[in-house]
């Protein structure tokens, strides 16, 4: 809007000049009007220099365009005496005519800006609202997202707390397992080591038995043979 307002300034300034040079007219003479007009154009020849410069520095294409539009302005000024006694045009409608022009001018680059500023306005608003609506669903996205991690984890740790409790389950079966198992294998043991005990003494017993029959067989022999001596000396 200041832009648009700043134009329209600009074209009821330039139509006031024309105005004042139209009201001259009437009162002054031409030479001394033209003379003051070749000054009106050499100062509007030094701002639109300026505002170029500016321009550049800045590198502003508002300001270039301004600067611009004065060079215009001060061309216009300096060819009005000229195209007036070249075409044989009346002053003070040429000067009327030319203020027309740059009042159109001007109204048409108003109402140019404010529809392009309108439409930047609203395509801004259009994003904003966009944005507004994808915001939540990025939200409920989010959300179902941080849900499901947190039902993956959960589920994670019931599996394994579950596994934990297999195994337990698991050990405490293989160590009862193990308990009732061990005094039976106990009992196994003492009855092998007695079964092996038995081994030996009998074996003991047979071998005595085996000596004292042998010892048995040679006293018999000695006593035959003591018998038969005695029986020879006789």
């Amino acid at each position: 809007m200041n832009t648009v307002f700043k134009n329209l300034l600009k074209a009821i300034g330039i139509m006031a000049y024309f105005i004042v040079l139209n009201f001259a007219y009437t009162r002054m003479n031409v030479d001394r009007l033209t003379n003051d007009i070749e000054v009106f154009a050499g100062i509007f020849l030094v701002l639109g220099l300026v505002m170029l410069e500016r321009a550049y520095k800045k590198d502003s294409g508002k300001m270039a365009l301004s600067g611009i539009e004065l060079l215009c302005l001060s061309m216009h000024s300096l060819s009005i005496n000229h195209v007036i006694t070249f075409y044989q045009y009346d002053f003070r409608f040429y000067l009327l005519s030319s203020s027309y022009v740059f009042a159109i001018y001007y109204v048409l680059k108003s109402i140019i800006i404010y529809t392009r500023e309108k439409r930047q306005y609203l395509k801004n608003m259009s994003d904003i609202s966009e944005i507004v609506k994808e915001e939540p669903i990025k939200k409920e996205a989010k959300k179902r997202r941080v849900r499901n991690n947190k039902q993956k984890v959960e589920e994670v740790k019931q599996d394994t707390s579950k596994k934990n409790e297999e195994k337990v389950k698991e050990e405490n079966k293989i160590k009862k397992k193990t308990n009732k198992e061990s005094p039976k294998q106990e009992k196994e043991v003492k009855q092998e080591d007695k079964k092996k005990v038995k081994k030996k003494e009998t074996k003991k017993e047979e071998s005595n038995k085996e000596k004292k029959e042998e010892n048995k067989k040679e006293n018999k022999k000695k006593t035959s043979k003591k018998k038969k001596e005695v029986v020879d000396n006789d």
